[in-house]
């Protein structure tokens, strides 16, 4: 069965981890990063080792680095950041997979159409709103 969101760990910490970066405005050590969103460290190097390939994160070397979003990462939507730990995200409008209603009006149709507007809403938001909140 197809559920409505399917957003991985990976792809959450990634979110999360653009999130903790953009309210800093500085070098975060990954370390740090890790231990502030209660992470494995391991795990958050790999996400950010895909953020970086895909040109959202600058990494800086040596004692005093750490990662900072690059000036595409400040612009990124959420879809961006996600698609670079998933690949394209893909919204689903039946539960089943059509195997019940067979496109008949569905007992979720609305709920459904209503759940994939606002998280479309969410995907295009930029990750420097977030960074925006009180």
């Amino acid at each position: 069965m197809q559920t409505i969101l399917k957003i991985s760990e990976a792809a959450a910490i990634a979110l999360h981890a653009a999130d903790y970066m953009a309210g800093r405005g500085e070098l975060c050590s990954a370390h740090d990063i890790a231990r502030a969103l209660g992470v494995s460290y391991n795990h958050l190097s790999k996400v950010l080792q895909a953020l970086t390939r895909a040109g959202l994160v600058s990494p800086v070397r040596g004692p005093k680095g750490g990662f900072t979003l690059s000036p595409s990462g400040r612009r990124a939507s959420v879809r961006d950041l996600m698609t670079a730990i998933d690949g394209p995200v893909r919204l689903h409008s039946c539960l089943m997979g059509h195997k019940v209603c067979r496109h008949r009006t569905c007992v979720f149709g609305r709920f459904l159409e209503e759940t994939n507007r606002r998280f479309e809403r969410v995907l295009e938001s930029r990750i420097s709103e977030f960074s925006k909140r009180a």
